[in-house]
């Protein structure tokens, strides 16, 4: 009996031992912490590049489709980007093949390319964009350049740290949040152990049973930009007007 329990006191050792061992010197677990560095870390972000996937899952897989775009945007104001330039295929349910268009502004002039007719509109009135403007967005990691990035995540009522993820090759946090704001969708964020910035954010709308997933790549801080960077550049063969440009892709009906 004796030299049982001595056997499972060893066993015992030797797990706790490996366990101890799997948690790496430095990492955090503490979510509160993890936000604060991440809140931080993004605080310190003036212009930003990079590749964005966006898509809905479970009843939002046929509302909202799917976004493969590449974006450069720099400060916030008025709920969006001070300025912009997005490079995006969207992908919706009653659209067999990916629709591209891109967009943005210099915050003076706003515009957006229509690929398929092969048209750029362009003007000092952000609604030459039309109805898809909007959309472009839909795959913004916008906390990136946000002035109080992550103050509703310090402030929520609970948070709660879920281990370690990786994302596209990134070693990432897991930190799930339930926000203050009535209604709002609780978020699964994923942020970086080397930079504390965000990599992925899933958004869990309970009620309507459906999630929306942003996975960002390729991310660059502070990328050097030539002076055109957020302006129209009409390709060859196009057709440039001032007249605001009609839904360049049709959503489903809901």
């Amino acid at each position: 009996m004796k030299r049982t329990l001595c056997l499972l006191l060893v066993l015992g050792l030797a797990s706790a031992a490996v366990q101890a061992d799997d948690k790496k010197p430095g990492e955090l677990t503490n979510p509160l912490e993890i936000l604060k560095k991440v809140d931080e870390a993004c605080k310190a972000v003036n212009v930003v590049k990079y590749n964005a996937v966006a898509e809905g899952g479970g009843e939002f897989a046929a509302r909202f489709g799917k976004i493969q775009a590449t974006y450069v945007t720099e400060g916030w104001i008025q709920g969006g980007p001070e300025k912009y330039y997005a490079d995006a295929k969207l992908t919706l349910p009653n659209t067999p093949e990916p629709v591209r268009i891109t967009g943005g502004t210099d915050n003076d002039t706003f515009f957006i390319v229509d690929h398929a007719n092969k048209i750029a509109y362009e003007d000092i009135d952000p609604a030459v964009m039309g109805p898809s403007g909007g959309m472009l967005l839909f795959g913004l990691m916008g906390e990136l350049t946000h002035p109080t990035p992550f103050s509703d995540e310090i402030n929520g009522p609970r948070r709660e740290f879920r281990g370690s993820q990786t994302v596209n090759g990134e070693e990432c946090y897991e930190v799930h949040v339930v926000y203050a704001r009535e209604g709002a969708p609780e978020g699964t964020w994923c942020f970086s152990k080397k930079d504390f910035l965000p990599r992925r954010r899933i958004s869990h709308y309970t009620q309507q049973n459906g999630t929306i997933t942003k996975t960002i790549s390729n991310l660059v801080i502070d990328p050097k930009l030539d002076k055109e960077a957020f302006k129209l550049k009409v390709p060859e063969g196009y057709t440039k007007t001032d007249d605001f440009a009609p839904a360049l892709i049709q959503r489903p009906p809901r």
